[in-house]
């Protein structure tokens, strides 16, 4: 080939990797500039077009890239190019959300690599490892996780093979997705997308893989509700994807915003973000992927009380439906005829709403966003007809629905659904008075948002647990004086905690302050005291506190703790008391309890860890002896750095 056709390829490598994907494009859309190449180098310049148009998100240029590249190696025995055409026919079938054609291709795919056996081992070893990541999409989204994740550990496994290459990030890249939208683990997603940045940094074009970071650093902590930190990472994202000029994924992070918008209250803010979102994409047309951007507007709508201008989206939705009546569109039409149906004031609507929901929930057809949204509408209804009539079979309608969308919830790893829901059926076992039942819902709710690196929802629960405890004596109060249904209403905060769940609110949560420490103590099985340490001065008081302790300690054990629960009101105090056998951990104060838990679960698990501390405790225990803070001197360092200097550090994500 000319030299200068070499030099204007060599060129549009080199803005490729500058990140000017439409001048590099420009280039190589010039077909007269591949005429001469030799195999080699055709095909590296023909994956840097395609990389471009996926990059950009055109999906249909994507597939006709594909089908062309494909076709030219059928002709010409080239089982290469023929595998990468089917390579970007797949990826822009699964960016196009069409899964179940991409699927069928990859049996195809699958054909053409055990063509590839005289190639050089990298070239087959890249296709084979691009050929397993399109495997992992696939299973991602058609629900089979275990499958896709084994896969990508494997290659993620093999980093020494691969080095810091496209495929090595990409992997990197899924599995931030797997994590945190699949398991809801978003502890560990970050990890992972601390790898993708940097390993991308390594490549060459990686401005496509920063966007990526970023984006999914967004929706991390949209996820664990830090919204103004997910807005933070998001508005990095638009800067940069100007430079990429991909005008789908500036559309899709603005969408995004207006749902973080949305999720802080500011709806206005979120339906001009939706607003110029659904313009840049019905701009470019992407197609069915419109229902989606439309699905937002109008539910950032209803949630403002704007009706009307739901109502303005909700008939371009309904003309989109009646031309193509494609089963997705479909699905999507009649939820949000349902959610209009159930924001009008008239009976009649709202019982069609009603109606429409049981419909949209028994076709299990939607994802789960979609079936869950289904439940929570659905729930709100009925608990104002509740209200209304106060009638049982209506409260335990309530109660199937909120089974099935605890089910639902934790089957799709949806955490945050699930603690609400849990606090949700903790108020409504305070209507029939019984406060054990929906302390231990608290408990199991605390316990998993805090296991899922969910922090603001873990402390919202934790102060609703301890208002509970401080609340009891009233609620015995109510159940014997026959307390009207408004008045259980009103103090089980009914409304705001549904309203919490309808509109997605951010999770707000009331200052919380360290705790005053009064005693801490380590107790046998049986109730008998083997460890205390005070933090009060007046020995008096100590002694008065602690006494009082000891005398209903077998109250404490028996009829709290053996009940799932980790707190109770003790006087003015708060006593918590984890099992850890042969032991119960208790500690005693005066404050709010969620610091207070983070400080004895980290006790907990650091004298377990320290043999020296441990081993003199279980001697302790066997031998039925008391031991002293001089006995231990590790213990003595480890109580002060935890509950006197507050050293002590909380895991952040």
């Amino acid at each position: 080939m000319s030299q200068p056709a070499l030099n204007q390829l060599t060129r549009a490598e080199e803005l490729f990797d500058e990140g000017k994907l439409d001048k590099a494009l420009e280039i190589l859309n010039d077909l007269s500039q591949f005429n001469g190449l030799n195999p080699q180098q055709k095909t590296h310049y023909q994956f840097h077009k395609g990389l471009i148009l996926i990059y950009q998100h055109r999906t249909e240029e994507a597939i006709k890239f594909g089908e062309q590249l494909f076709k030219e190696g059928q002709k010409f025995g080239g089982h290469l190019q023929s595998f990468d055409g089917l390579f970007f026919i797949i990826n822009g079938l699964c960016l196009g959300n069409r899964f179940d054609e991409a699927s069928k291709k990859i049996e195809k795919a699958e054909e053409f690599i055990k063509l590839l056996s005289d190639l050089p081992k990298k070239i087959k070893t890249k296709r084979e490892i691009r050929l397993n990541l399109l495997k992992v999409w696939i299973n991602m989204n058609s629900g089979n996780i275990n499958i896709a994740e084994q896969c990508l550990q494997q290659i993620l496994g093999s980093e020494k093979e691969i080095g810091n290459t496209l495929e090595f990030v990409w992997a990197n890249g899924l599995m931030v997705q797997l994590m945190l939208l699949l398991k809801a683990r978003p502890d560990i997603a970050i990890e992972y997308n601390k790898k993708l940045l940097l390993h991308a940094k390594e490549i060459k074009f990686n401005h496509y893989w920063i966007v990526t970071y970023h984006g999914y650093k967004g929706l991390i902590y949209q996820f664990i509700g830090e919204l103004d930190k997910s807005l933070k990472h998001y508005f990095i994202c638009l800067k940069l994807i100007k430079k990429l000029k991909s005008d789908f994924l500036y559309a899709d992070i603005l969408n995004n915003i207006g749902n973080v918008y949305c999720e802080k209250g500011e709806y206005d803010l979120a339906l001009k973000h939706l607003e110029e979102s659904l313009l840049l994409h019905d701009a470019q047309y992407y197609g069915h992927q419109i229902e989606g951007y439309l699905d937002s507007i109008i539910s950032v709508a209803l949630k403002k009380g704007d009706n009307d201008y739901a109502q303005k989206y909700f008939q371009h939705l309904e003309n989109i439906y009646n031309q193509t009546k494609d089963s997705n569109v479909e699905i999507l039409y009649n939820y949000n005829k349902a959610l209009m149906l159930k924001s009008s004031s008239r009976i009649r609507d709202k019982a069609k709403a009603e109606e429409l929901l049981k419909k949209f929930i028994n076709k299990r057809r939607m994802d789960f966003l979609q079936i869950s949204d289904a439940h929570i509408h659905l729930c709100d209804l009925l608990l104002a007809e509740y209200w209304t009539y106060n009638n049982n079979e209506v409260l335990e309608e309530i109660n199937q629905i909120i089974a099935q969308l605890l089910t639902i919830a934790e089957k799709s790893h949806s955490y945050r659904v699930f603690c609400e829901t849990f606090i949700l059926q903790a108020k409504l076992d305070l209507l029939t008075f019984d406060t054990k039942a929906a302390r231990r819902f608290l408990t199991q709710a605390q316990k998993i948002a805090e296991s899922h690196g969910i922090k603001r929802l873990a402390m919202k629960i934790s102060h609703e647990h301890d208002e509970l405890i401080r609340q009891l004596k009233t609620w015995e109060k109510l159940k014997e004086s026959e307390a009207s249904l408004s008045e259980r209403w009103k103090l089980a905060g009914l409304n705001n905690q549904m309203e919490n769940m309808v509109k997605k609110r951010i999770i707000e949560v009331p200052e919380l302050s360290d705790e005053e420490p009064l005693f801490l103590l380590i107790v046998s099985e049986g109730g008998i005291s083997l460890f205390s340490h005070s933090f009060i001065a007046d020995k008096s008081i100590e002694s008065q506190i602690f006494g009082g302790f000891l005398t209903t300690i077998d109250y404490f054990i028996k009829e709290i703790f053996s009940e799932g629960l980790d707190r109770a009101i003790f006087g003015e105090y708060i006593l918590l008391m984890k099992p850890i056998s042969p032991f119960f951990i208790s500690y005693i104060f005066k404050g709010d309890s969620y610091y207070a838990l983070q400080k004895l679960n980290y006790f907990i698990d650091h004298i377990q860890k320290e043999d020296i501390i441990w081993q003199k405790l279980l001697k302790s225990f066997q031998m039925n002896q008391k031991v002293h803070l001089k006995d231990i001197p590790p213990l003595e360092s480890l109580i002060g750095e935890i509950f006197i200097t507050k050293k002590f550090v909380f895991n952040e994500i």
